[in-house]
């Protein structure tokens, strides 16, 4: 191989690993699952996300969202907290509520990821939350005082869902 041939190949090889290949880049993307149906995501600050469009509990989010290539929204700062926030309020109010993978299924009032598994980076507690320890165990977004907060709900209960795509996946995004 001669110089020249070597040089391109590492400026090709270094653009390569500078790319992250399981991650989009522009305002949407479309990710299908085992060759199953396909699902739109919206760019909300970093991440990829899509809104459930039908109340169902926490768990039937969960499996909703894993079957499209995402988890629960699992929001790691008040950076992206703000940016769901605005994009929520734009279409959403007071009485549409989102699952997120917040819960204290394990250890009451020590809430975990479902995504994750670890224990939360980051919460936005609305006021006087979280209450209703060992009843009220999976978390949600509101709208409170002016902006999508947490709070944590009973399971079994009904609210839209808020997934994010996952970096990794079994899925991928279609062309």
């Amino acid at each position: 191989m001669s110089c020249s041939q070597f040089a391109v190949f590492l400026l090709c090889l270094s653009l390569a690993l500078a790319y992250n290949f399981n991650y989009p880049n522009g305002p949407t993307t479309q990710v299908t699952c085992d060759k199953g149906e396909s699902q739109l995501y919206s760019r909300i600050g970093e991440k990829y996300y899509f809104l459930g469009k039908t109340k169902i509990t926490w768990f039937e989010a969960a499996h909703i969202c894993r079957q499209y290539g995402g988890d629960l929204a699992d929001i790691e700062s008040a950076e992206e907290m703000d940016a769901i926030s605005t994009y929520l309020k734009k279409e959403h109010n007071e009485n549409d509520w989102f699952w997120i993978a917040g819960n204290d299924l394990v250890t009451v009032h020590k809430f975990a990821s479902l995504a994750t598994g670890l224990p939360l980076t980051f919460t936005s507690w609305s006021v006087g939350q979280p209450d209703f320890p060992g009843t009220e165990q999976c978390m949600h977004l509101w709208l409170r005082d002016g902006a999508f907060r947490m709070n944590n709900w009973v399971c079994t209960q009904k609210a839209y869902y808020l997934c994010q795509r996952q970096n990794y996946t079994r899925c991928w995004d279609g062309c």
